[in-house]
């Protein structure tokens, strides 16, 4: 058995996760790395390319939701690094069976204190030569093409005990996202709301429901979406332009 308790040279898959955007080169590129990085290659997966840019808080707690919804020996590659080519450090970290590999800035800290079983890893400095901007491509697609082929922490990684945002609350009360549909995803899971509670965003009290049909078009409203999370939306139209919200708008819960 090799490091982390996975069987060697088993098939698996990456999970992209950015705040890239699909604009420019930068995509492509990482996919093009990860190719290259094992033999046979790991399979690629565009999770998402529109995290919350350059806010690794808010970006931890979406993915944390999304993680239970992938394969259980999934690798994700999670980038929102708006300290790269800082002193900040890089991790590979095994998370009830699932790895994530991104930059240890707090991205990969909430599905990790959300789990039964963790196992972490600090990645190796990259070489000298490595450009500054770019770890995505140059540090963390190699080591996650590794992980995902080999079940294991990559070459070089050695393992710890802490790592940035440790400290973070399991939940967040706050919008953290806003959809192509305008709809509000907050940081705060639905199964840890008091039964009976109101939720107010912003002065608008908001009734919960189970769907959108529930209340009439045109009206707000909230639930607990498809990865568990308080989402905000509007039937049949926009939640952040209906209300003027946006992500970091915060949240309050109060009585029935």
């Amino acid at each position: 058995m090799s490091a982390g308790g996975a069987s060697p040279d088993r098939s698996g898959a990456v999970f992209l996760l950015t705040d890239y955007t699909l604009q420019g080169p930068y995509v492509g590129q990482l996919h093009g790395r990860i190719l290259q990085a094992a033999a046979p290659p790991p399979r690629t997966i565009d999770l998402m390319h529109d995290a919350p840019a350059f806010r690794p808080d808010r970006a931890a707690y979406l993915l944390a939701a999304i993680l239970p919804h992938l394969p259980a020996q999934a690798t994700v590659l999670a980038v929102v690094d708006p300290g790269v080519g800082t002193d900040r450090h890089a991790l590979a970290m095994q998370v009830d069976g699932r790895w994530l590999v991104g930059p240890d800035n707090g991205l990969l800290v909430v599905a990790a204190g959300r789990a039964e079983r963790v196992q972490a890893y600090r990645l190796p400095p990259p070489a000298a030569d490595i450009p500054a901007t770019f770890h995505g491509r140059d540090v963390f697609a190699d080591a996650a093409a590794a992980t995902a082929s080999h079940g294991a922490p990559p070459p070089g990684a050695t393992a710890v005990a802490g790592w940035v945002g440790q400290d973070w609350p399991a939940d967040w009360d706050a919008v953290i996202y806003q959809d192509g549909f305008g709809n509000l995803i907050t940081g705060r899971r639905a199964a840890t709301v008091t039964p009976g509670a109101a939720l107010v965003v912003a002065g608008h009290r908001l009734p919960r429901v189970a769907k959108f049909a529930d209340v009439a078009p045109g009206q707000a409203c909230w639930y607990g979406n498809s990865m568990g999370l308080v989402e905000v939306a509007v039937n049949a139209g926009s939640a952040a332009e209906a209300l003027a919200l946006g992500p970091g708008a915060a949240l309050q819960w109060g009585g029935a």
